[in-house]
């Protein structure tokens, strides 16, 4: 059950009629098609004219039809016992999938036991690490060895290295390839990213963070990689007491809400630094060796604007944290204030830094880098689940990314990226049955992709004023984190 969402009125044996299916593995179009469904999977895709005998009919009108969108960076289930409100506002965005990027024993356990919750209408859990790496569990080489050992035991699906030094972010790198579990997530400060593109990682997230990504494009490299050393990881404790672990995510959850409110002069330094030097060709360079190593990118764009204009009124004045729980919004807006009190020059570099991330992830897409589309939702500052995705879609436009690459990003890659590949993403016989219909064509803009006629999650249908419905029930009482 869920306080937001109702059971939809059609499911089960289902007909959208008359659709021009969108196919983002080529980016055709096929217009007058009907997709037939039952018991949660695709089980045809013909001209139109099929019969409709005991199915209830969606009349698609010729709109057209693209398959559900995947957020490869969230952390709703960092509240298992409250992620309500934060599915629903997926859901009415046609988000229906999410890796989880931050775990523990006790979710596992429930993934295992099958008791994780399951609103009406929730998207699928696709892939959850465990503990995230830090100076908690993972401060020397031994201690990061053992942390990917239990990760792997205990059955997660990757290990996310959050706060690490070179030696053991390779230390846990090494040990996850022995073991055959992926490890991602960011590059400590001290690590050259191209090492860990031949060390193995599996993915590279908010294109860093920091400068580590950027140093390796600059044509002042060794003095970038200097200024950035500065970069000091939190104090979180390093002896394992009892509340360590409550205490330790406590202190994680103050700093994730918006890093750049640490931001030092130093760091600032290293921004502008890299800002000024930057070298295409390097850059160019950087982007083949992740294609050659299959080293995925996710950007999270949405993410790194959040935090570099941390007060600006796009943000704390955004009219859709009316879904917000009222407590999130208070950590949001003392973030906000944090942030504005840094010196000018702090704030003219984060700022000024946002080019230089637009270009980047042009040159990786240029180059066919692989990515995946993620939103860094629940508990960052700023990021209104399920939307964010669609804000993210924005930034993917303004860096100059074409509207079926971004389609590709949140579809077929991130099965490609799962290692699902041919498992969903697409429109055809024994797919899930995940689809967004749309009021405009996606692949003429972008923007297509937020023109939201209804949703079908796993066979169960959604209409545009079933969706609406839901939204408002969130905005009356608040509840997505």
């Amino acid at each position: 059950m869920s306080r937001y969402v109702e059971q939809p009125s059609v499911k089960g044996h289902v007909l959208l009629r008359d659709v021009i299916v969108v196919d983002p593995l080529d980016g055709r179009r096929t217009p007058g098609q009907d997709v037939v469904v039952e018991g949660g999977r695709i089980t045809s895709v013909t001209a139109t004219g099929s019969p409709a005998t005991h199915a209830h009919v969606v009349e698609g009108r010729g709109r057209f039809v693209v398959p559900a969108f995947m957020d490869m960076h969230l952390h709703a289930l960092n509240t298992p016992e409250d992620v309500d409100g934060s599915y629903a506002l997926m859901l009415a965005n046609g988000v229906v999938g999410f890796r989880q990027m931050s775990g523990n024993r006790a979710l596992l356990e429930s993934r295992s036991k099958g008791t994780l919750p399951q609103p009406t209408g929730a998207p699928a859990l696709k892939a959850t690490a465990g503990d995230l790496l830090t100076p908690l569990n993972a401060s020397t080489v031994d201690g990061a060895v053992r942390a990917v050992q239990e990760q792997h035991r205990d059955g997660a699906d990757f290990v996310k290295a959050g706060m690490t030094t070179r030696e053991t972010f390779l230390a846990a790198l090494g040990e996850a390839n022995r073991l055959g579990i992926r490890l991602g997530g960011h590059l400590p400060a001290d690590l050259d990213p191209r090492e860990a593109a031949r060390a193995g990682v599996w993915s590279i997230e908010h294109l860093g963070p920091g400068v580590t990504v950027f140093a390796a494009a600059s044509s002042k490299e060794g003095e970038v990689r200097a200024a950035h050393a500065t970069r000091k990881l939190p104090p979180i404790p390093k002896i394992k007491v009892p509340g360590a672990d409550k205490l330790a995510m406590k202190l994680i959850k103050g700093m994730v809400t918006n890093p750049a409110t640490g931001t030092s002069e130093e760091e600032a330094h290293a921004y502008e630094l890299a800002d000024g030097s930057y070298d295409q060709r390097k850059a160019e360079e950087l982007a083949a060796l992740f294609v050659e190593h299959s080293t995925w990118q996710c950007p999270t764009l949405i993410r790194v604007h959040t935090q570099q204009f941390g007060d600006s009124a796009v943000h704390t004045e955004d009219p859709r944290r009316r879904y917000m729980a009222p407590g999130e919004l208070r950590a949001w807006d003392k973030s906000s204030k944090k942030f504005s009190k840094l010196p000018g020059a702090t704030r003219d570099a984060l700022h000024n830094h946002w080019a230089a991330q637009l270009r980047m992830t042009r040159t990786f897409a240029d180059a066919g880098v692989p990515m995946v589309a993620g939103t860094d939702a629940c508990g960052a500052a700023g990021i209104i689940p399920g939307f964010a995705l669609h804000d993210e879609f924005d930034h993917l436009a303004e860096a100059g990314l074409d509207p079926l690459t971004i389609l590709r990003m949140s579809t077929t890659e991130p099965a490609r990226f799962l290692g699902e590949e041919g498992a969903f993403g697409r429109i055809a016989p024994g797919m899930p049955a995940d689809l967004v219909l749309l009021d405009e064509d996606p692949l003429a803009s972008h923007t297509g992709l937020r023109a939201i006629a209804g949703v079908m999650r796993d066979g169960s249908w959604w209409s545009r004023a079933e969706l609406d419905a839901v939204l408002e029930r969130v905005a009356t009482h608040p509840g997505a984190h």
